[in-house]
């Protein structure tokens, strides 16, 4: 018996020891902030603990002609995304953004999405206030309206094809010439592809609304002056079919390696630049919208 004592009061000790440590171990918590993205109404924040998953206040906030579609952890909409109430761990402090898409009774926040712009070569754009000066387009190459859907290029071709593959493609360089510009062919010097630099630049420095314009989706991208334009969805040219229509795909000028060039996309989950799978070789089919920067005679 006293062996038997010998081991097990030491243990006993033992137990009561981790017992009492783990719990006196402090959790971590974190706040989760709501931002109204331009609507109105206040929520209070939300304390997480660590290691506990809880559901997401629902959202309290209105927006006069949007409806609220969700949360976002970027304000623009191309972070991670979620659903109003969902169920979340927190590992950090959070802010989510309040995501809003049109009802069609107001396309775009304070204006029309398509104000006064200027034109270069017959072709319309608006000054978005961006850093660089850069001017945006307000079509697609080869469409008439924003919300048109425009003519679908292989990277470094210029014209449409009946069949978008490996086999037909004819662009061998990893840069794009004026010629090989599908912009700059088809609008005339002063217009070209974006880079994957003026996507970023264009990202960063507006607001976006998920939308509608005449039965097309797509995003108003709202720059700090308040100008706007609407770039809709436009799938995608896949050897002979069309590909993921509710989501809009644009080349950019920027070559990526291994034929293989940076490409931007949005979709009601969000906004991204990416590279990294087939999906987007060169030889795809994508659509293009151009822009041009005005240099001042002094």
């Amino acid at each position: 018996m006293n062996n038997i004592r010998k081991y097990i009061i030491p243990l006993a000790i033992t137990c009561m020891l981790l017992l009492l440590i783990s719990g006196c171990k402090k959790h971590e918590t974190y706040i989760v902030t709501f931002n109204a993205n331009g609507g109105t109404g206040t929520m209070e924040a939300q304390t997480f603990t660590e290691g506990e998953a809880q559901a997401l206040t629902c959202n309290a906030f209105t927006y006069d002609g949007y409806t609220f579609s969700g949360w976002n952890t970027v304000q623009s909409g191309s972070g991670a995304s979620y659903t109003d109430g969902q169920t979340i761990t927190a590992t950090a402090d959070l802010t989510l953004y309040a995501q809003w898409a049109s009802n069609g009774t107001n396309p775009t926040p304070g204006q029309d999405p398509t104000p006064t712009p200027g034109q270069l070569n017959g072709h319309a754009y608006v000054d978005l206030g961006l850093p660089s000066g850069t001017l945006w387009a307000t079509c697609n190459v080869g469409a008439e309206t924003p919300e048109g859907h425009g003519n679908y290029y292989a990277w470094g071709e210029t014209v449409e094809k009946e069949i978008y593959s490996i086999d037909t493609y004819t662009y061998s360089s990893t840069t794009l010439s004026p010629n090989a510009d599908a912009a700059t062919a088809n609008w005339g010097s002063g217009w070209r592809m974006p880079t994957k630099t003026d996507f970023e630049e264009l990202i960063d420095n507006c607001t976006t609304i998920w939308t509608t314009k005449n039965g097309v989706d797509g995003q108003v991208y709202t720059g700090n002056n308040g100008n706007s334009i609407f770039i809709p969805v436009t799938g995608q040219r896949r050897g002979s079919e069309f590909y993921f229509p509710e989501i809009g795909w644009y080349w950019s000028s920027s070559y990526s390696g291994n034929d293989v060039a940076w490409y931007f996309s949005m979709a009601t989950s969000g906004t991204c630049l990416g590279c990294n799978n087939d999906f987007y070789f060169c030889y795809l089919g994508l659509t293009v919208r151009p822009v041009c920067m005005l240099i001042e005679n002094n």
